[in-house]
């Protein structure tokens, strides 16, 4: 079942001129405007792969991927849903966040009629307290995400683009540990955009310092 957010990426890359739910190849594409499908993915890439396969072969295919640059949280009534309180969230996230998802496409992004948009989102973030959410959250259960805003959108058209994602201060060769530094991200993200990269073969691994190993941008 679509979510509030995603109904409403529906709309907005649709425009006035697309069309939503289109049928293609036996498959409903979100989004059919002037000949490209977009695909919006809120969640793992793993799950949309086939239908990607598919498409691609015969569309070009924009798959949209939306981060929350910007969130407020919501808290609603488990009986009215009527809105509680609202507060911004403290947690701040940005286009590293891709990088979770990017292993479970690493031979499609080599196609050409496949290509990668985030779109950097404010969104209002839905909780109720009813008691069945998860246990992290004290029983707090996510109810919705619905779209405020597109912030702005990013496409990379092929994997080489996603190396604009590397700070300009990091050194030629570098570490993870460079890489948290120059970023300010948090290590483990820092460790997966770098193992992202390297199987995407837009980085390799030149040697080691001490026991970490060195990449440097490819060629």
């Amino acid at each position: 079942m679509p979510t509030d957010l995603h109904v409403a990426l529906q709309r907005y890359y649709a425009g006035d001129d697309g069309l939503t739910e289109a049928y293609l190849d036996g498959y409903r594409a979100d989004v059919l405007r002037d000949g490209v499908v977009y695909e919006i993915q809120t969640g793992s890439f793993s799950s949309i792969r086939p239908k990607l396969e598919k498409l691609v072969r015969k569309y070009p295919v924009v798959l949209v991927y939306p981060v929350p640059q910007e969130k407020r949280i919501v808290r609603v009534d488990p009986e009215t849903g009527a809105e509680l309180s609202s507060r911004r969230s403290p947690k701040r996230r940005d286009m590293t966040e891709v990088f979770d998802n990017l292993l479970h496409l690493r031979r499609l992004l080599r196609r050409k009629n496949l290509a990668l948009e985030v779109a950097l989102t404010v969104e209002r973030e839905l909780r109720c307290d009813d008691g069945r959410g998860s246990w992290r959250r004290k029983g707090v259960s996510l109810v919705g995400r619905e779209l405020v805003e597109v912030a702005s959108t990013h496409r990379f058209t092929e994997p080489r683009d996603l190396l604009a994602l590397l700070p300009d201060d990091l050194p030629e060769e570098f570490t993870v540990a460079d890489l948290h530094r120059a970023t300010g991200c948090r290590k483990a993200v820092a460790g997966r955009m770098a193992y992202a990269l390297r199987q995407l073969g837009v980085i390799e691994v030149v040697g080691k310092r001490v026991n970490a190993f060195v990449y440097r941008r490819r060629g």
